[in-house]
């Protein structure tokens, strides 16, 4: 017995973690044992793992999930940076029936909440470092962000459309779909049902579905007691008390981010990006007029 493969293959702080809770909680779909598999991510990436990845062999992905049962219609991955994989431009097209869902954010927004969470979830750029200081050190190439690529890149990386006419090169137009956070903030109900009919799944289970939201960045209090969480979260075991003991944390020692201070390099940036959002609602029929500077 087989199930097709969804992967939610972009872009980070897109929404993808709420997506793939939303489709996870459906009774036809199974979720990967970890949302983020990570077996396509390239080697050099800062998410490739050297005992598990594509290099390994194709037939490694099952171990990505639990076993098969009868209801399962849909199986569904969600690791955001697999749009810049050549690995998984390379395979994801030859698996029978997989599908590639793409989430776009309007790409100044998309930067910000990548430069919060990389420097605050995370510890990949340095604490101090202002948003104008890092979009300073993205454009001169100046930092490697711990080998973060998609810190370092992030400019290239919010480019969209060249990435995406590589996927349509590669992948029947039929098993790929391109949406945007936009909608899937404001009209959740409507577009996981589109998804369910695109994927073969019965949309009835989301009309009276709560459409939880998971993994916002966040600005740590206490920046040692980050450092901690950082350092030992990624050892325990998931389940019901990691999740209590993470929400307890998240209650405790964060807040939300502060952004009000750079609303006129937001502005910039956008600016930068008309021109090229303008190409990418053309070449997939996409309504972005609320991605305008």
């Amino acid at each position: 017995m087989s199930a097709p493969i969804l992967f939610l293959a972009g872009v980070p702080k897109a929404g993808t973690s709420s997506l793939f809770g939303w489709l996870a909680d459906h009774p036809q779909v199974q979720g990967s044992h970890e949302k983020e598999s990570c077996f396509f991510a390239d080697p050099g990436s800062h998410v490739f793992r050297p005992t598990f990845n594509a290099g390994q062999g194709i037939e490694r992905l099952a171990d990505a999930f639990p076993p098969l049962d009868a209801a399962t219609r849909l199986r569904v991955e969600g690791t955001p940076s697999t749009i810049y994989s050549r690995t998984a431009l390379a395979l994801i097209p030859e698996l029978p029936k997989a599908r590639a869902l793409f989430v776009l954010r309007e790409p100044a927004s998309q930067i910000r909440s990548g430069y919060d969470y990389f420097r605050d979830n995370w510890d990949y750029i340095p604490a101090g470092m202002s948003f104008p200081d890092y979009l300073a050190a993205v454009r001169a190439g100046t930092q490697v962000f711990g080998g973060n690529e998609l810190a370092a890149n992030a400019l290239a990386c919010a480019d969209y459309l060249p990435w995406l006419e590589r996927w349509r090169d590669r992948l029947d137009p039929a098993r790929m779909k391109v949406v945007t956070f936009d909608r899937l903030r404001t009209d959740p109900t409507g577009l996981v049902t589109e998804i369910a009919d695109w994927c073969g799944i019965d949309p009835a289970f989301y009309a009276a579905y709560a459409f939880p939201v998971e993994n916002e960045s966040y600005t740590p209090r206490n920046r040692a007691l980050q450092r901690l969480n950082i350092a030992v979260r990624g050892a325990l075991p998931k389940g019901r008390v990691y999740s209590a003991a993470r929400a307890l944390y998240r209650t405790l020692n964060t807040r939300p981010p502060e952004r009000d201070g750079d609303a006129a390099f937001m502005v910039d940036l956008r600016r930068g990006f008309a021109e090229k959002n303008a190409r990418l609602a053309e070449a997939f029929d996409l309504d972005l007029s609320g991605w305008a500077p």
